[in-house]
């Protein structure tokens, strides 16, 4: 997906993002501990290695905003570990609400180590991109438990 890569941590389509909010939906602190962990691993070795500190910080980041996200809507829209009572409305609340958070709080530590010039735009592009990449994850899962429920049923 290199060429959907617009601005340092911003992609137009961002499939993690989607994964983040599964996996901590379904499996909750733990989901976001193992975020943190491979965000660690993969930050110290991709995008920004030998810089522990700046990689920590958005591993923490990587994986706060997911699990308080979750954590509020899970509440809030009363869903089971299935997501069998998952909405539109409440899924594009989810969506929302993780890409306005997770967008400025990733990118505000970007932008103030230096790595981005301009913080509004990486800001929008990763607004997009994680909208984006949960909509897609989130209805894909949706629709294979979906299948499954009605092969059981059968």
């Amino acid at each position: 997906t290199d060429f959907l890569y617009l601005t340092p941590g911003a992609h137009l389509v961002h499939l993690p993002s989607g994964i983040k909010i599964l996996m901590t939906l379904i499996t909750g602190p733990i989901g976001a501990l193992a975020i943190f962990i491979v965000s660690n691993l993969w930050g110290n070795l991709y995008p920004f290695p030998g810089q522990f500190g700046l990689v920590l910080v958005l591993s923490a980041g990587s994986a706060g905003v997911p699990w308080l996200v979750c954590k509020f809507c899970s509440d809030k829209f009363h869903l089971d570990g299935e997501l069998s009572n998952l909405t539109l409305s409440s899924m594009f609340a989810i969506a929302l609400s993780y890409a306005a958070l997770n967008s400025l709080v990733t990118q505000s530590i970007i932008y103030l180590a230096n790595k981005s010039q301009d913080l509004w735009s990486g800001i929008g592009v990763m607004f997009l991109g994680d909208v984006t990449g949960i909509l897609l994850i989130v209805s894909i899962a949706r629709w294979i438990v979906g299948l499954r429920r009605t092969k059981l049923e059968q």
